[in-house]
């Protein structure tokens, strides 16, 4: 089994989220593993932000079986307690649930990682095209009590574990001392 990473590459519906300058948020704040340099933030109920993802770095004739795709996030919580931070595979005709994520408070940021999900939707296996049209949808599920107080992701990442494809067999008939190998 092998696997890629495919990285937030743009933005797009509805956008609540802001840059840690205030101003509103974007990907390039979560496509690299920065932690505190670089980061999105939300505090009220029901926030959201879709991500659109960078095309798959493996080639489709690479691949033979896709075996998962697992979204994680880098994030914490400013104020007291945890907040439940709801992370989507959505997209064109995908719809296979969501994870929710208990956000701590917290000085680093820790990995959140979903389930591995096997189908795009029902019981539809993942296919190359449905890896193009993934999007990653964050929406904060409780507000925060002040404005001062914030959840912050500042890394996300879609991790897809596959089954290369193979190579023909190549078979050798050989005489060797005598015995057909």
């Amino acid at each position: 089994m092998a696997s890629f990473t495919m990285l937030p590459d743009g933005v797009t519906g509805t956008n609540n989220w802001l840059n840690f300058g205030g101003a509103t948020a974007d990907h390039t704040l979560v496509d690299d593993d920065t932690d505190s340099s670089s980061y999105i933030y939300e505090n009220t109920l029901n926030g959201e932000i879709t991500f659109t993802l960078a095309n798959p770095s493996v080639s489709e004739g690479d691949i033979d079986t896709i075996n998962s795709v697992t979204v994680k996030v880098k994030g914490h919580h400013t104020g007291l307690g945890n907040k439940n931070l709801q992370v989507e595979q959505t997209g064109s005709g995908i719809s296979n649930g969501s994870d929710t994520h208990s956000i701590a408070r917290n000085t680093s940021y820790p990995t959140y990682t979903g389930a591995a999900e096997q189908y795009y939707t029902g019981e539809s296996v993942w296919t190359y095209a449905k890896l193009e049209d993934l999007q990653v949808k964050l929406t904060l599920l409780q507000a925060t009590a002040s404005f001062r107080f914030t959840v912050r992701v500042s890394y996300i990442e879609v991790l897809v574990d596959y089954d290369e494809a193979g190579e023909e067999a190549v078979v050798y008939n050989a005489t060797i001392f005598g015995t057909n190998f």
